[in-house]
């Protein structure tokens, strides 16, 4: 299997809004959780006629996770490597990526922890916090996702279902 992607890159503020929305989606039902617990609570303060004071700590705690994305700093915590034009060449030993400025990384597949797919891009994980991005329409063809895919799916990497 020798795949070769088209050039591709990420603007920080693309990055940025890739992980605010993956964030949210992860955070949903931690969301609707702690939305119904302070409504709850709000309507029964009202009909007790009493105020909690907890309650303003619980509605800053749902403040603060709600706007954490608005703390992301990407240009910061990566590297600006990440942010250039780049392709890369996959085979069966190696994920390499070739950056415009000539650098190569080159990655065996026993770095990577897991593969995280999304419907427009691939996040690569070597640690829990360091990613690698792919998008899918940097590969050629449907058959080169698939295959990607596959080999990903072999090596443990991703669950396709």
């Amino acid at each position: 299997m020798q795949i070769t992607t088209k050039t591709f890159q990420i603007t920080p503020k693309e990055l940025r809004a890739l992980l605010t929305i993956d964030y949210y989606r992860r955070m949903k039902i931690t969301f609707i959780l702690l939305a119904a617990i302070l409504l709850i609570n709000i309507i029964l303060s009202v009909l007790r006629n009493s105020f909690d004071w907890w309650l303003i700590y619980f509605l800053g705690l749902v403040a603060y996770l709600v706007s954490l994305p608005l703390f992301f700093q990407v240009h910061k915590r990566n590297s600006t490597l990440n942010f250039q034009n780049r392709y890369c060449e996959i085979d069966e030993t190696f994920l390499a990526v070739f950056y415009e400025d000539g650098s190569i990384i080159k990655l065996n597949y026993s770095h990577f922890m897991k593969v995280i797919k999304k419907s427009d891009y691939y996040f690569l994980y070597t640690t829990q916090a360091q990613f690698h991005y792919l998008p899918v329409a940097a590969f050629e063809n449907e058959k080169d996702i698939h295959r990607f895919e596959m080999f990903l799916q072999s090596k443990q990497l991703i669950k396709l279902w």
